[in-house]
């Protein structure tokens, strides 16, 4: 009977991991863009290359930027369009997507992020 519970335990467990579906880039950029929209960027300044200045003014010009486009919903990487050595994301708010691009260092820290209203589709 205890197995049985432990094997049940340990599939749900394989399942919700699975229901993730983001990649360790996906994983990151949405940190650093939480991060941003908290206009907070102490939990992930280990994550980011030494010698990138970022200023406080700069993450809250950000931050109000994200936060007027409401709730954000998703991140996926994509490769349209998408310079050699970039890590590029489709971001989605509830009133507009972003396009977001991230390249790391060698040793997997981030050395450059940015992003940008992507255009709306003609209606």
């Amino acid at each position: 009977m205890n197995l049985i519970r432990l094997g049940l335990v340990l599939a749900v467990a394989a399942t919700l991991a699975a229901c993730s579906f983001q990649n360790r880039n996906e994983r990151e950029a949405e940190r650093i863009t939480r991060a941003v929209v908290d206009n907070n960027l102490k939990p992930v300044e280990n994550d980011i290359a030494e010698g990138v200045a970022i200023t406080r003014v700069k993450v809250a010009e950000w931050s109000d930027e994200l936060n007027s486009q409401g709730k954000l919903l998703s991140l996926k990487e994509t490769k349209l369009d998408c310079p050699v050595g970039w890590h590029c994301f489709d971001v989605r708010f509830e009133k507009h997507h972003y396009l977001e691009r991230m390249r790391f260092d060698e040793n997997g820290k981030v050395v450059n992020w940015n992003f940008h209203m992507a255009q709306q589709p003609a209606q």
